[in-house]
C-alpha cells in the first residue's frame, strides 16, 4: 500500500504512515467535523487540496491527485500524481461527438507558476472547440490565447504554461497536434509507431547535425521542451500537425513523459501495452495498469495515458 500523503510505501493492513504519521482512510471519507490533522484540526479546515489551514501539513490527497474518464469500453484516460510529486500537474479530456473521438493531453510545465491551471484550461479549451466543430488548428490558438491570459502582470515567476497533444480521431483517419513532449503512439499486433517528434532540445541538435543522439543524451538539458502553450511561447512555437490514416485493428495512445520515461522507444511501449492488455481488457482497464506500472517503476513524475481502440480488442 502506498500513503497518499507522503507516497511511503507501506504494509497493507496498516491504519496510520510510518513516515508521515496520517491516518490511511480504508472507508468514506468521514462526516464534517472530523478531527483529521494531527494539529487537531478537523476536516472542514482544510483547503481544496487538502492542506490545514492551521499548520499547513497535508492531510487529505487532492481529487486531482488520481483522474479517471471511461466514454466507452473503447475510450478512456487515467492521470495520476505518481510517488515523488506532491500535486499532479497533468490533465486530460476525451469526448465522443458521433463518429468522432477526441483526445487531449496537458502537462503542465513544472517550473512554471500554476502549471495545473493551465493544463486543466487547455484540455478544456481544447476539446470543447473541438466538439463544437471549430478545426484543430484554431482549437489549439484559442488555447493559447486563454493560456496566455492566466499570467499576471508583473508577477514573479515565469508564466504558467503546457505541453498539449490532441487528436481527433474518425473511423479510419487521425488529425493529430501538438507542443512539447507528450507523445501519440500507434500500436497494434504488427508493431507501433511514435506519431508525435518531441519539441525538445536534444532533437533539435540532433536534428540540426550538432550533436550526435547519443551526445546529446548526456546534457542535462537533454529534454528540456521548446515549445509550449503558454505567453512566455515565442511566435515562432507554433504547434506541429500530421494525418494518420489507421491501417487496421490497433490503439492509439495519447500519454505524458512520466509514462513514455520508462518505456521510451516505440517498441518498449508497443510491449507494455500488449503486456496490460489480457483477453477482454477496456481502454479503461489497460490504462490502469499503464499508470500502475509507471509507479511500480518509481513514479518519478505525473503520469498520464489516454487511450482508444479500433477493431476487437488484441
Amino acid at each position: 500500500m502506498q500513503c497518499p500523503y507522503c507516497a511511503a510505501l507501506l504494509p497493507e493492513d496498516d491504519l496510520f504512515c510510518e513516515e508521515c504519521g496520517q491516518r490511511l482512510q480504508t472507508t468514506d471519507p468521514p462526516e464534517s467535523g472530523f478531527t483529521l490533522c494531527l494539529c487537531g484540526a478537523s476536516d472542514d479546515q482544510l483547503d481544496a487540496d487538502g492542506y490545514c489551514l492551521s499548520c499547513g501539513r497535508r492531510c487529505r490527497p487532492a481529487p486531482s491527485d488520481h483522474l479517471e474518464i471511461e466514454i466507452s469500453s473503447e475510450l478512456a484516460a487515467v492521470s495520476d500524481r505518481g510517488l515523488r510529486h506532491s500535486r499532479n500537474e497533468d490533465r486530460f479530456a476525451v469526448r465522443a461527438k458521433g463518429d468522432q473521438s477526441i483526445l487531449v493531453v496537458c502537462d503542465g510545465v513544472s517550473n512554471s507558476g500554476n502549471a495545473e491551471e493551465a493544463a486543466a484550461l487547455a484540455c478544456e479549451c481544447i476539446s470543447t472547440a473541438l466538439v463544437e466543430g471549430t478545426s484543430l488548428p484554431d482549437a489549439l490558438a484559442q488555447a493559447g490565447r486563454q493560456v496566455a491570459a492566466l499570467a499576471q502582470p508583473n508577477a514573479l515567476g515565469s508564466c504558467p504554461s503546457t505541453t498539449v497533444v490532441a487528436a481527433v480521431a474518425t473511423v479510419d483517419q487521425v488529425k493529430m497536434a501538438w507542443l512539447g513532449d507528450s507523445r501519440a503512439y500507434w500500436i497494434s499486433q504488427e508493431g507501433a509507431r511514435q506519431l508525435t517528434a518531441d519539441h525538445s532540445w536534444m532533437n533539435v541538435v540532433v536534428s540540426s547535425g550538432e550533436l550526435t543522439a547519443s551526445e546529446a543524451a548526456k546534457a542535462p538539458q537533454a529534454h528540456g521542451i521548446t515549445r509550449w502553450l503558454g505567453a512566455d511561447s515565442n511566435e515562432d512555437m507554433r504547434p506541429d500537425f500530421i494525418d494518420f490514416a489507421v491501417p487496421g485493428p490497433g490503439w492509439l495512445l495519447l500519454c505524458t513523459d512520466g509514462l513514455w520515461n520508462h518505456a521510451p522507444q516505440p517498441e518498449d511501449m508497443a510491449a507494455l501495452v500488449h503486456e496490460c492488455s489480457p483477453e477482454g481488457a477496456t481502454a479503461l482497464g489497460i490504462a490502469r495498469r499503464l499508470i500502475e506500472f509507471a509507479n511500480r517503476n518509481g513514479g518519478q513524475d505525473n503520469i498520464t495515458a489516454a487511450l482508444l481502440r479500433w477493431g476487437a480488442p488484441h
